[in-house]
């Protein structure tokens, strides 16, 4: 299902513009990355390039390696062959600063991942007076600014339980951006969220797209690929299927297997009326996430 990104008042944004990259190329890009998980080929040979303030957005089904893709950017999974670079180094060579690397891609998952012990503003402030040795006040600060841009500056002293799903997400996405990365990584971060919530998340991550953070967001939300991708790449059984404007694969998909996934997922025009029970339970090939 869609959620119209409209469909909630926008946020302001307090503060413009996000990191430069000092790279030329592609902030982020990939060579041949394979994965398997036992037997298992998760990823098979993906080649990608995103270029400074672009939102590469990641479709497919369940299982097409999409959630693998970006643990792999991040350096949470360890790939069996291929190279990653990320700023024009190969963050994938031996000897590589790991933490460093994840202080400058910052990682949204589907589930929120707050301490349910810390109070909110805490949760934002913890990794950056710890890892960073940030002065609490500074901190604190910092906190409250990008509380103020997801729209929760009064949530600062609650803890998550007291807070909505899209409100916690929302704090999540504000304590990746704690660290100033300068790329972010979404993994289905609405999938969890009642429809009713999705929308106020979608906006804060328009916002940010339109400060021109590069963002890689894999998600089913249709919706947030037209208006706010940049491109949108298809996958399946681990490889990229598909690639282009978010206008060329969702309305004119030139593969036969993007056309039946759209149709499925009932992204294409009056395609309730052309399915029937036996083709939407053909088994979708692959088994990574």
């Amino acid at each position: 299902m869609d959620h119209g990104i409209s469909a909630v008042e926008p946020i302001d944004t307090a503060r413009a513009g996000s990191p430069e990259p000092n790279v030329s190329g592609g902030v982020v890009r990939t060579e041949a990355l394979r994965k398997s998980f036992g037997d298992n080929l998760v990823l098979d040979g993906i080649d990608l390039e995103v270029a400074a303030g672009d939102v590469l957005v990641v479709i497919g089904p369940s299982g097409s390696g999409k959630s693998t893709l970006l643990r792999c950017i991040n350096l949470l999974e360890p790939l069996d062959s291929g190279r990653i670079f990320f700023e024009g180094e190969e963050i994938t060579r031996k000897g590589t600063d790991v933490s460093a690397v994840r202080q400058r891609i910052g990682m949204v998952f589907q589930q929120f991942n707050l301490f349910p012990h810390l109070k909110v503003i805490d949760n934002l402030t913890i990794a950056a007076r710890r890892i960073r040795r940030m002065p609490r006040a500074q901190a604190e600060a910092r906190g409250l600014e990008l509380l103020g841009r997801v729209g929760l500056t009064e949530k600062a002293g609650q803890h998550p339980h007291q807070l909505s799903g899209g409100q916690q997400q929302r704090v999540a996405i504000a304590r990746a951006l704690m660290m100033e990365p300068h790329v972010m990584l979404f993994d289905e971060v609405t999938s969890a969220l009642d429809p009713e919530l999705v929308g106020e998340v979608l906006i804060v991550m328009r916002d940010l797209a339109r400060e021109g953070m590069t963002m890689l967001v894999v998600t089913h939300e249709m919706q947030f690929a037209r208006e706010v991708g940049d491109r949108v790449i298809f996958m399946d059984e681990g490889r990229i299927v598909e690639q282009g404007r978010p206008v060329d694969v969702l309305d004119q998909p030139q593969e036969d297997r993007t056309r039946r996934f759209l149709r499925r997922t009932l992204q294409l025009g009056d395609s309730l009326e052309d399915l029937d029970i036996d083709e939407v339970a053909i088994e979708v090939g692959g088994g990574g996430a």
